[in-house]
């Protein structure tokens, strides 16, 4: 493998436009490029024609047979790489990419129904209908190859069983799915047979590799790293998962409870498409098997084993389960893991990403995490991803290891400033010569001010490309380029916050963070107060009623279905980062009951913000594994972790705890009625704030 080092010649770091996939046969070039990396960052030095490309498909012998056909599942992947693979010799790492939704999922289909009382499911649901899965040969996906190999790796994808051309069947996280994309890694390594066809036997050989692998995808395609990292498969050095499942069992159930994910990062009550999904749903949305053309019927068994395992009845952890919990096998993870989440993705929720990052940092894995502030997806910038790879799949020794390990990005309100003003009057340039540029980051986005020819000010950002001394910045594009427009000297050029520009921190959570224990005062039924001081005895009772959205109880001045205590008004930023928990005891008027716990900010006018959410089911106060009765009446103690957050809450606000029964958005929905009674003085909320206690008590006063 040659590979070429440059210090000095600029970087442009911006991702390109899809390509189209390229022809199973490369063109001669009449030059040929090598790997070359600037500033420790991979540059797209081979072509970006798609017609040049070395493409082609295969099907790989996987070590398992999921649809019981008597032989072994044949995995359908597909390749493209630079045409120096072909016309030089060269040998590249890969990025793979493994997904169970590249043929497309169902049109329709059924969720469970959830209105009903806990305990007594309904005894089935329907199937999806047969739908017209997409064709996925000879080109699987084009995702990744327009960014990937003009800076000279490789892609694959791959499909899971019983999806598109792969054989076997879909588990929804079970271990076939691992053993899949993990034998598409042993055969880039030499290790696993791939044939030219599906049913064939010509051998195809991944000469054109050096078998380092890196794995990238978002939500069930960023889970199957994290999945097939836990086998501790050699060549896979590094991965990138987004918005990741740790746990299956942390994604349809909390605490014992059946707890569906949510499909909006701003749950309403009414828009959760996701209400009543399991795996067995999930299962029959992405089988698509492309070589049963009528009523898909082969997997059908393997769906029904999945409906019988799930129990919904108990929500309890099984076996099943625990097939689906790759917690259980971190341990033999060494993959160095770029990890990047949403503060406020209530799809996979955040405890997936924070139990799976405190797990490599204890076991000492290379680490990073990237924690923004919306929803469901979003990958880290592509700077970061950039060195992660040339680090972990080329060994070029670019530094990344020894960058912040934490990258948040932080709310507009609360950015912290990243700025310096220009020097000297400038027009049509990509250099901007500027007082510091300490506050700066390759790849990062830079918002600067131009001055028109009418005196008016219109920004533009671009992409820092280069910083080759303290001062001057070398950007992707030049601005001010139109007639008489300027950046005038002494304007403020600066990183705002998004999700191009993290903030960094040493590590998450922040290493200065400590949790605050606040107690509760009675207030029902409006709102009760959280403070440092003990309460005295006294107990506080809510109704469930599942038909009231979680959000609409906690705006409510006053309400008998949630009870709400609540901190002064904050005197100052109160940043939290980490896992808050709810210690509650609780009686209850039934046997059965949903008992949730949300962590909410009340602005000084207007309606508040539900910040995380946590569940439990009374019956799972000691276990998810097994249930320990409820008797009427009677109290029993349960910790209720929320889902970690890192959020600053801005002064004028108040923290509040909110403590209901059923939530609309999540839970199994039983007739109203059930009493729930909290005992004030056992209960009370850890709040884990930078700073810890002394910083939330001098934000009291």
């Amino acid at each position: 493998m040659r590979i070429r080092l440059l210090v000095s010649a600029a970087a442009a770091t911006a991702l390109v436009a899809a390509a189209v996939a390229g022809p199973a046969q490369a063109s001669q070039h009449a030059t040929s490029a090598v790997p070359t990396f600037v500033d420790g960052l991979a540059q797209a030095v081979f072509s970006t024609n798609p017609a040049d490309w070395y493409s082609g498909e295969v099907w790989v012998q996987a070590p398992f047979d999921s649809d019981h056909d008597g032989k072994p599942d044949r995995i359908h992947a597909d390749f493209t790489a630079p045409p120096e693979v072909l016309t030089q010799g060269l040998k590249v790492p890969v990025i793979f990419e493994d997904s169970p939704y590249y043929a497309g999922t169902a049109d329709e289909y059924s969720n469970w129904g959830v209105d009903h009382e806990l305990g007594s499911p309904p005894a089935s649901r329907p199937r999806a209908p047969f739908w017209a899965a997409f064709d996925t040969s000879p080109v699987i996906s084009t995702v990744y190859e327009s960014t990937w190999v003009p800076r000279g790796f490789a892609v694959v994808h791959a499909e899971s069983p019983g999806t598109g051309h792969s054989d076997g069947c879909p588990t929804s996280g079970g271990r076939n799915e691992t053993l899949a994309a993990k034998a598409v890694i042993d055969w880039l390594n030499g290790r696993a047979r791939a044939y030219t066809t599906k049913d064939g036997s010509t051998r195809a050989v991944a000469s054109w590799t050096t078998g380092n692998v890196g794995m990238i995808g978002t939500s069930y395609n960023g889970t199957l790293p994290e999945a097939v990292a836990t086998t501790g498969v050699a060549g896979l050095k590094a991965i990138v998962p987004i918005s990741a499942i740790s746990d299956w069992y942390d994604y349809y159930r909390a605490n014992g409870m059946v707890r569906a994910p949510h499909s909006s990062s701003n749950p309403s009550g009414n828009n959760n498409a996701f209400q009543g999904e399991d795996l067995d749903v999930l299962a029959d949305v992405v089988y698509s098997r492309l070589d049963e053309t009528g009523a898909r019927t082969i997997c059908q068994p393997v769906i029904d084993d999945i409906e019988q395992h799930i129990d919904r009845a108990t929500g309890n952890r099984n076996s099943f389960w625990q097939e689906r919990d790759y917690m259980k096998d971190v341990r033999n993870v060494h993959a160095a893991t770029l990890l990047a989440h949403g503060n406020n993705d209530f799809n996979v929720m955040t405890k997936n990403a924070a139990q799976f990052y405190d797990a490599l940092k204890k076991q000492h894995v290379p680490h990073m995490f990237y924690f923004h502030q919306g929803g469901h997806g979003g990958a880290p910038p592509d700077v970061l991803i950039n060195y992660w790879f040339t680090r972990y799949l080329y060994g070029v020794q670019n530094g990344v290891e020894r960058l912040p390990r934490s990258w948040v990005v932080r709310e507009a309100a609360s950015c912290p400033p990243r700025q310096t003003t220009v020097a000297g009057e400038q027009s049509n340039t990509a250099t901007l010569t500027v007082a510091d540029t300490r506050p700066f980051r390759i790849g990062f986005s830079l918002t600067v001010p131009q001055t028109n020819a009418d005196g008016t000010i219109s920004t533009t950002t671009r992409l820092i490309a280069k910083i080759p001394d303290q001062t001057h910045l070398v950007l992707v594009s030049p601005v001010a380029t139109a007639a008489g427009q300027k950046v005038a000297d002494g304007a403020t050029v600066s990183l705002q916050c998004s999700n191009a520009n993290p903030t960094p921190y040493a590590e998450w959570p922040d290493p200065a963070a400590g949790q605050a224990g606040l107690e509760l005062t009675p207030g029902a039924p409006t709102r009760g107060g959280l403070t440092f001081k003990p309460s005295k005895s006294g107990t506080e009772t809510l109704t469930d009623d599942a038909s009231i959205p979680g959000i609409t109880s906690a705006n409510a001045p006053s309400s008998g279905v949630r009870l709400v205590y609540q901190t002064p008004p904050l005197t100052k930023p109160v940043r939290i980062s980490g896992t808050p928990s709810a210690r509650l005891q609780l009686a209850f008027s039934a046997s059965k009951a949903n008992v949730t716990a949300a962590l909410v900010s009340y602005p000084p006018t207007g309606n508040g913000t539900i910040l995380t959410r946590g569940w439990i089911d009374p019956a799972n106060r000691l276990s998810d594994w097994t249930d320990a009765p409820v008797r009427p009446g009677k109290m029993y103690r349960m910790n209720v972790d929320l889902q970690p957050k890192d959020t600053v809450v801005p002064a004028g606000n108040r923290l509040a705890l909110m403590v209901l029964s059923s939530d609309r958005d999540f839970t199994i929905r039983p007739a109203p009625g059930t009493r729930l009674t909290l005992d004030l003085s056992h209960s009370s909320i850890d709040i884990p704030v930078v700073g810890g206690r002394k910083a939330l008590a001098d934000a009291f006063n």
